[in-house]
């Protein structure tokens, strides 16, 4: 991959429907697989604050940060 450019893919799902009920979840799963891909862990999953959401932080092989999040409530936005 060139310098300076990302990917980062997304797709549907086909047996996914409406919305999750255990958003952090994705933090908790993507967090297992990212690190046992390599990544260095900056941070393990924590809670944000009063929030319910999540987050975990990464460093790629650059240095770089990247960091899984959950998705917010309605509500937090």
């Amino acid at each position: 991959m060139p310098a300076g450019k990302t990917f980062v893919p997304s797709g549907k799902h086909d047996n996914i429907k409406g919305k999750t009920k255990e958003p952090e979840m994705i933090v908790k799963e993507e967090f297992g697989r990212i690190k046992k891909s390599g990544a260095k862990v900056a941070a393990k999953p924590y809670k944000m604050g009063e929030s319910e959401m999540r987050i975990a932080t990464f460093a790629d092989p650059d240095g770089n940060y990247f960091q899984p999040v959950t998705p917010r409530k309605e509500e937090e936005k």
